[in-house]
């Protein structure tokens, strides 16, 4: 089964701009095996600017892409894809979630990003909770309110536990109940840290099913990240003397129909007030889990998602702030079978192109889209796309068959195949940016950009169509005029179509190079 690895990493950074340290090895870049995916959740950020720049500048010579950033206030994701795995991802979205002062100032809550890659549905969160150790059960309305305020487009997925992997971090605030600081500090010393955590308002929470129900975290055998003087490992020595605590947490959950019925009778019964919100309610097993129960030696429940945990720990090299950035490194299932996006392009096929002419492009878009294949040792290349709505449980299921009916569509017919993903959506707004080839930023990237052309076009020869001895399909023709490639002789350029309705890319095209002189006039 394909695996992908994950590097998450979260850090209250204390209103101060990116170190002069090296952020390689926060975000996981020296690792024998660097991840596929990074996720950088940060808080009190006053600069986000100064980040964003400090970020890309350490992942983009080492081949990711700035694929999406969103923030609260101070509180930002930022979500770095390896540039092969571009093509792999659909379905973008980012919610945030304001729970500070009367419910509407940013200073507290959350921001999520979730995207589909190789047909599974992924989400990642930053959350900066209610302070003070006093307010456990704000820190508790926190999440909830997180939980039932958040919610998306995706036609398989609505809500953040609709998910096939849940990744959420922050600086969740939760503290030491009943110890005193030197007591505290005597224990960090003796590295009794299981000692400590029975201590801690989360473990606590979590063993009374108050709070993050069906999540799993790491074993914590690394000292308290807060709160420290700021540049020292010396723990808070002002007047207001706070009690050191795990107050930066990652924890995660991959998706079973279980636990998704059990959070939707719990969150009725929230929103009903019928029982008190500290009252956790499962469900009974689902369909699925009744029919393949997980001892089952045939299970599906062994197709299902799974996430493996590598490493949980803080680092204490960096000490700009006054928390400990807290990193965990994962790896996830993916399935070998998924559909590919929809846009194709036909020109330009990666060939050379004359500098001072119209950059011509056509494309076509696939009804369904072509069924792309990966195994374990075939990485995703460049252009292997993903699919948007299949379920990962019929994905495992088509990976384990080898196979998927999907039948063939004459012009105009409709989509009748229940496991490929809906047609997509052409609109007015849709447009195709040009990028330099290398660029580090799928956002801001672009050069220029054109609208989709309107009006289909037809040819005597398709080059896609010839190949599969197929009907020709209705393609799309536009140019990019020659006086926004003046700055470009000798650099490669990628198109991107991007669509409106989705406010994603749904398909790329290959890399060209603008070459030559500028032709006389």
């Amino acid at each position: 089964m394909p695996l992908l690895n994950v590097r998450c990493c979260t850090w209250n950074v204390g209103d101060d701009g990116p170190p002069e340290d090296n952020l390689n090895t926060l975000l996981g870049l020296n690792d024998v095996n660097p991840p596929d995916i990074l996720a950088v959740g940060l808080q009190e950020v006053i600069d986000p600017s100064d980040w964003r720049k400090a970020l890309i500048k350490h992942a983009h010579p080492a081949g990711y892409v700035l694929m999406k950033s969103r923030n609260c206030w101070a509180i930002w994701m930022f979500v770095f894809i390896r540039r092969n795995l571009l093509s792999a991802i659909t379905n973008i979205e980012s919610e945030v979630t304001p729970v500070g002062y009367a419910g509407v100032m940013g200073n507290k809550g959350g921001v999520s990003v979730r995207f589909e890659i190789c047909g599974v549905n992924v989400i990642f969160l930053s959350c900066h909770f209610a302070a003070h150790a006093e307010r456990t059960q704000d820190r508790l309305n926190d999440f909830w309110d997180i939980i039932k305020l958040q919610s998306f487009r995706d036609d398989d997925v609505h809500t953040i536990l609709d998910h096939d992997y849940v990744f959420w971090m922050g600086d969740l605030n939760f503290r030491l109940d009943g110890l005193d600081k030197p007591t505290v500090e005597k224990l960090i010393d003796q590295k009794r840290f299981s000692k400590l955590i029975s201590h801690d308002q989360l473990s606590r929470s979590r063993r009374k099913k108050l709070i993050f129900i069906d999540f799993l975290e790491g074993d914590i055998d690394f000292p308290p990240t807060f709160k420290f003087d700021k540049g020292t490992d010396q723990y808070d020595s002002s007047s207001k003397q706070r009690i050191p605590a795990w107050t930066d947490r990652i924890l995660y959950m991959a998706h079973r129909d279980f636990a998704t019925e059990h959070y939707a009778t719990l969150l009725r019964d929230l929103n009903s007030l019928n029982i008190p919100r500290r009252s956790a309610v499962r469900g009974s097993p689902s369909n699925v889990e009744q029919h393949f129960p997980s001892n089952s030696r045939e299970s599906i429940g062994e197709l299902q998602p799974e996430i493996k945990l590598l490493e949980y720990t803080s680092l204490p090299e960096y000490k700009s702030s006054d928390h400990r950035p807290v990193v965990g490194s994962f790896e996830f299932a993916v399935p070998s079978r998924w559909f590919s996006l929809p846009v194709s392009f036909i020109e330009p096929m990666g060939k050379d192109y004359p500098f001072g002419v119209d950059l011509e492009f056509s494309y076509t878009v696939m009804d369904p889209p072509a069924l792309l294949h990966m195994t374990e040792s075939d990485k995703i290349l460049m252009a292997r796309p993903a699919v948007p709505t299949v379920s990962f449980i019929q994905l495992m299921l088509i990976s384990a068959m080898g196979k998927l009916a999907v039948g063939d569509k004459n012009e105009g017919s409709t989509n009748e195949s229940p496991l490929a993903p809906a047609s997509l959506e052409q609109a007015r707004r849709d447009w195709i940016g040009l990028y330099p080839a290398d660029f580090a930023d799928l956002e801001r990237g672009y050069l220029t950009y054109v609208q989709a052309p309107k009006t289909v076009s037809s040819i005597a020869k398709d080059v896609h169509a010839e190949a599969s001895k197929k009907p020709m399909p209705s393609y799309y023709k536009g140019a990019i005029l020659a006086q926004y490639l003046n700055q470009l002789k000798n650099q490669s350029v990628q198109l991107i179509y991007w669509s409106q309705k989705k406010n994603c890319p749904q398909g790329y095209s290959s890399s060209v190079l603008c070459y030559g002189a500028r032709p006389e006039e």
